[in-house]
């Protein structure tokens, strides 16, 4: 049986306060947002009513990231800045914890004012119900231009959107009765029902990433080999060059052996020519 010790006890993690109403389905608008995050659920931790959108919450940049070779760095508040190369990757975590209630499903992206500046953001396309922790992702420098990042800078949007009808209990009425279904669990609703449900243990930041593992940046790779490549082409220029001016060198040096050899037997030429000639000598008697 699942104890959930750790789980947001508050009714609305399973039971939807709109039960009864209509039009709740669709995505949720500043007030419904605010009305969840004030329960610690959907933002579970972080929540600032500052970031309230229309229709969705700005999320911030958290103290732990991987650089583009791989290796964990934490941004402080001493050590704020994190200058992310260009052609790399950099893994950043976000700032706020999510508590999703096992009825909302929640969808994130990064603001457009990054986007122009020539930054991707890598993600799946949804944040399915019931998650708790911390999201991480990758974020793609696809400029020759460094790019700084911040810690607490705002970068990505998230916005929330109910699901179908979720068993309309609440946590402390299902957790117990939850049945192991390989990494989820399982309650039955009813005598033909069954929702399947997440572990509530939360993610930490970058909590998928393997602690052993550095993924270095196949377009720092790139870079590398491009940079290398760019090197063997510029010594094999200076080559060709060098051996281009070798060449004229030794052709102008023989221009002038000629140049001068020519004078000199033009000089001794004109010498010859302006020695006095002797009459030719008469017959001998």
């Amino acid at each position: 049986m699942a104890t959930f010790a750790d789980y947001n006890p508050h009714p609305w993690k399973a039971q939807d306060p709109d039960w009864e109403k209509p039009d709740r389905k669709g995505m949720l608008l500043s007030d419904q947002i605010k009305k969840f995050c004030e329960k610690k659920l959907l933002i579970g931790e972080g929540y600032n009513e500052a970031r309230l959108r229309p229709a969705a919450y700005t999320l911030t940049i958290g103290p732990e990231y991987r650089d583009a070779f791989g290796k964990p760095g934490t941004l402080t508040q001493q050590n704020r800045w994190y200058e992310m190369p260009p052609n790399s990757i950099v893994f950043v975590s976000i700032a706020e914890s999510l508590d999703l209630p096992h009825y909302i499903a929640a969808r994130f992206n990064l603001r457009v004012d990054w986007v122009y500046k020539g930054i991707l953001l890598g993600t799946g396309p949804q944040v399915e119900p019931g998650f708790r922790g911390n999201l991480s992702c990758p974020l793609y420098n696809l400029t020759s231009l460094p790019h700084m990042i911040k810690l607490g800078q705002e970068f990505a949007t998230i916005d929330f959107e109910r699901t179908s009808n979720f068993a309309n209990e609440t946590p402390l009425a299902i957790y117990p009765k939850l049945e192991p279904r390989g990494k989820i669990w399982a309650y039955k609703y009813g005598s033909d029902t069954e929702f399947l449900v997440f572990d509530q243990k939360p993610l930490d930041p970058l909590g998928k990433y393997p602690p052993d593992y550095n993924l270095v940046s196949s377009l720092v790779q790139m870079s590398s080999e491009l940079a290398l490549w760019r090197k063997i082409g510029i010594a094999v220029v200076v080559s060709f060059v060098a051996l281009t001016l070798a060449i004229l060198n030794l052709q102008s040096n023989l221009m002038r052996e000629t140049v001068s050899n020519a004078k000199d037997l033009a000089q001794l030429k004109g010498q010859l020519l302006l020695q006095p000639q002797k009459p030719p000598a008469g017959p001998t008697k």
